[in-house]
């Protein structure tokens, strides 16, 4: 049973982190508190840690996005995860958590320190995995340029798998196809994306991308308030756009020269946006201490 404390403390923080979702009215936005979210790689256990920030799990909390059904307790470091997590009085606690998996297919190339699974790059540094051509991986990592940065890489057993790309959408190709990373999204022509969005697509491999069979858009199961997201940073787009990439936050530059691609960054956004270090929401209501907190 949770304690009165614990829920006060909880609702407190929700305070601090409130921002409207879209398409959400009052009345339902009022029936439950409004977590943080949390994107990262966890690298270390007890209970997990992810962008330097201490989570406590029930070990027992089903993970959703898992290739394989699973618990809390089955994470190992290198997974990409991301948590809906509550500050309370004795630290976070995570209350949802799902499984990110830039690229889940077959690989179909080798290369100096890197493989090629659904037609995009997988960087997997100085010493390659004990894989074969046609072998079916799941790749956790972060988006780097159109690549993938690869933290683990699993084997799966077997081929009744689908294949999946979770990374953000920025444009089309110049036949007017669906692009992530270097993976070419047929099968489906989705009329509402816009540029900066970050895509989950499932479907059928190919060598160069996905016949996708379901597209869903957003890391999320429930509304967050603000969010705390590690990445690299994506090449802006002509008008200015750019974003951490795998994150679904957007922002806008005009001097595009000063947004370096190369090292990986701790961002914080609110809805759909990333916000800028030290800056208050509209009400001025804690997000900055929040942000501070956060580490971005």
């Amino acid at each position: 049973m949770v304690l009165f404390p614990r829920i006060l403390a909880a609702f407190l923080i929700a305070l601090w982190v409130y921002a409207p979702a879209q398409g959400r009215s009052e009345e339902e936005r009022e029936g439950g508190i409004i977590g943080t979210g949390i994107v990262g790689t966890i690298t270390h256990l007890g209970s997990i840690h992810v962008n330097g920030l201490h989570i406590q799990v029930d070990d027992m909390m089903p993970i959703s996005g898992s290739v394989e059904p699973m618990t809390a307790g089955d994470l190992e470091p290198g997974h990409t995860v991301a948590i809906v997590a509550e500050r309370v009085e004795d630290g976070w606690h995570a209350r949802h958590i799902r499984q990110v998996f830039p690229l889940v297919g077959q690989v179909t190339d080798f290369g100096d320190g890197e493989l090629a699974v659904l037609g995009t790059r997988v960087n997997v540094g100085e010493t390659l995995p004990d894989l074969m051509v046609g072998d079916w991986v799941a790749v956790s990592g972060l988006w780097q340029d159109q690549a993938v940065r690869a933290s683990r890489i699993e084997l799966l057993i077997g081929t009744e798998y689908q294949a999946r790309i979770s990374g953000t959408y920025l444009s089309s190709d110049q036949n007017g196809a669906l692009v992530v990373g270097s993976s070419l999204i047929s099968g489906i022509s989705p009329q509402h994306l816009q540029s900066g969005d970050l895509v989950r697509v499932y479907g059928e491999p190919k060598p160069s991308g996905i016949e996708a069979t379901r597209l869903e858009t957003g890391l999320f199961d429930e509304t967050v308030g603000i969010i705390q997201v590690q990445g690299y940073y994506s090449a802006p787009q002509p008008d200015g756009l750019y974003t951490v990439l795998g994150s679904g936050l957007v922002a806008y530059t005009e001097r595009p020269e000063m947004i370096d691609q190369n090292d990986s960054v701790i961002r914080c956004g609110q809805t759909g946006r990333l916000i800028d270090s030290g800056v208050a929401d509209q009400d001025g209501n804690g997000v900055r201490d929040l942000q501070a907190e956060l580490g971005c």
